[in-house]
């Protein structure tokens, strides 16, 4: 059945009797993409890796899923044009931090490239299973080895096995229409 949505294009759908050759699938542009993408919301995470000189680097992403429990597998999405990516490929591990809805400074700073970050954020780490970089305070960790690369588009899908976790209490941050928020926008 074809809804008649107010703002959805319907070219490109064929009419009932009408030949494959002429169906044309018009393209989707980046922003439309992001403007849809932007009404799913979703936990808040950072993805941290070891830069080759063994300082942490962070990288704040929501593109990130759990594959298998068993055996434990989740993926995560990154830019190529990301520093997270060359770390990640070169190292092989990575952890990712879900975050709590009182480090929303937290997300922000690693929301930006590292060359426009200004200052410090106050973030304690540590090490954990061959150079998994463990940030304190967040609701979850996942310490995660590769175990396979996918690249399309602009983007790597590293899949992952979770091979460490960790939970503390707390409420999410959360990303909804372009804004962190927090569990009272929920209410």
């Amino acid at each position: 059945m074809l809804y008649n949505w107010p703002h959805v294009h319907t070219d490109g759908i064929r009419s009932k009797g009408e030949s494959p050759e002429r169906l044309t699938i018009p393209m989707v542009s980046p922003e439309s993409l992001r403007q849809v993408m932007a009404h799913f919301p979703t936990g808040v995470a950072v993805v941290s890796s070891l830069e080759q000189d063994g300082s942490v680097h962070g990288m704040t992403a929501n593109s990130f899923t759990s594959v298998s429990l068993d055996p434990p597998l989740v993926l995560v999405c990154i830019g190529h044009q990301r520093q997270t990516y060359g770390n990640v490929r070169r190292s092989g591990r990575f952890g990712i931090n879900l975050l709590s809805e009182k480090q929303r400074g937290i997300a922000e700073y690693y929301a930006l490239d590292a060359q426009d970050r200004n200052g410090d954020v106050d973030v304690s780490w540590d090490l954990v299973l061959d150079g998994m970089p463990r940030m304190y305070g967040t609701l979850a960790f996942l310490g995660c080895r590769v175990v396979a690369q996918h690249d399309h588009g602009d983007h790597a899908i590293f899949v992952a096995e979770v091979q460490e976790t960790a939970i503390e209490a707390g409420q999410p941050l959360l990303f909804y229409d372009r804004h962190l928020l927090d569990m009272a926008w929920t209410r």
